[in-house]
């Protein structure tokens, strides 16, 4: 039996804007590898992790793949957080058919068959979020996100499911990276006074604890609205004081509050690895199931080339911390069960929605007539 190790790449900003959330990607990564050689490897050989580090520089992202591809030996990638980052990396992993494992949330309308995309698309979050702001809140919507590929396009679906469902976009404001809090408290002010019913954040990583900050200092009469995200993690909550934790909403199939065992040995194992203060994210969780789909894909394969790496996913399940989750091999995007919940001052969630059944991938959202219906309860 061969005793060479299976080289993979991590590429995960560990400095920069979206530290934050990057760095619970890399952790969800590194625990799935740990528990995957302590079990024995795959085929009996261990994985070795070439852990690079982007520093928040999309250039920087596509140059290290290229690294990682040719010079280091490693067939396959987990890594990437925004749209940009990916669209950088996608030519790179294409030309030189390597796999990259994509673990974000993301605006959708892609398809590459050397990619697969771990995270959530509009169908999967956007459409339930909407159901349930209109059930619970109000059809008044603000827009705030930070300047990115991905809040202005999420932005324009949300647009166009508020229009054709009697709803009002009321302000629509981007935040560079970088804002501070002086000036997202400015920001915040401007949308207030537009009396929104909810203010639907796009804004990422650094960025969300700066705005939710300074939406915590505002007067009692600017803070009326709760914020909705499809992107604030307990990842984010963990890093802003407890006064601007609660009360808002975020969308996401998973939350480490998620009453199954296989999540109760998830939660432990990451507390036991990386601190008993720790609270895992779906970001950690998805790069923990990503890593466990591609062991089990090259246990089936025997072989780690992308082609036969893909052909095993056909139809492989993996029972993921947050529920069962299955690669659609149509689209390369992954069937995953959404959910609602309002953040506590402790900086985790209560689950106050959850879909009946599972959502299939539609990333280019072509099932959809952009009506927000009646929110289907399990």
């Amino acid at each position: 039996m061969s005793v060479h190790k299976i080289k993979v790449g991590v590429l995960f900003s560990q400095s920069g804007p979206m530290k934050v959330t990057e760095e619970a990607l890399l952790k969800g990564t590194l625990l799935a590898i740990e528990e995957i050689n302590e079990g024995g490897g795959v085929g009996g050989r261990q994985i070795d992790p070439i852990i690079l580090d982007p520093q928040g520089n999309d250039q920087r992202y596509a140059q290290l793949a290229t690294e990682l591809l040719l010079s280091q030996g490693a067939n396959v990638i987990f890594g990437c957080c925004l749209s940009a980052s990916r669209k950088r990396v996608l030519p790179v992993v294409e030309r030189f058919n390597g796999l990259l494992f994509y673990p974000s949330v993301y605006e959708g309308f892609e398809y590459s068959p050397n990619v697969i995309y771990g995270g959530a698309v509009p169908n999967q979050l956007v459409l339930p979020l909407m159901q349930h702001i209109y059930a619970e809140h109000g059809k008044r919507i603000a827009l705030i996100g930070t300047d990115t590929l991905y809040a202005r396009e999420i932005n324009r679906i949300v647009g166009e499911f508020v229009a054709e469902s009697d709803g009002q976009i009321v302000s629509e404001i981007y935040l560079p990276f970088g804002t501070d809090s002086g000036l997202a408290a400015a920001k915040l002010r401007e949308t207030a006074s537009a009396r929104p019913d909810v203010i639907l954040s796009t804004v990422v990583g650094e960025e969300s604890v700066t705005l939710y900050s300074a939406y915590a200092e505002l007067d009692e009469q600017e803070k009326k609205a709760p914020i909705a995200s499809l992107t604030t993690t307990e990842a984010e909550l963990r890093q802003m004081p407890e006064t601007a934790r609660a009360g808002h909403i975020t969308v996401s199939p998973y939350f480490s509050t998620t009453d199954r065992a296989a999540n109760s040995r998830f939660v432990a194992g990451f507390r036991e690895r990386f601190g008993s203060d720790q609270v895992p994210s779906v970001y950690a969780e998805t790069t923990y199931a990503l890593v466990h789909f591609f062991a089990d894909a090259a246990r089936v394969a025997g072989q780690f080339d992308t082609d036969s790496l893909m052909s095993a996913l056909s139809g492989a399940v993996f029972k993921a911390p947050g529920g069962d989750l299955s690669v659609d091999l149509d689209t390369n995007h992954f069937t995953m069960r959404p959910q609602v919940g309002r953040s506590t001052r402790t900086g985790e969630f209560d689950i106050v929605w959850s879909s009946a059944q599972s959502v299939r991938p539609d990333p280019y959202l072509v099932s959809y007539d952009r009506s927000i219906g009646e929110l289907e309860r399990a």
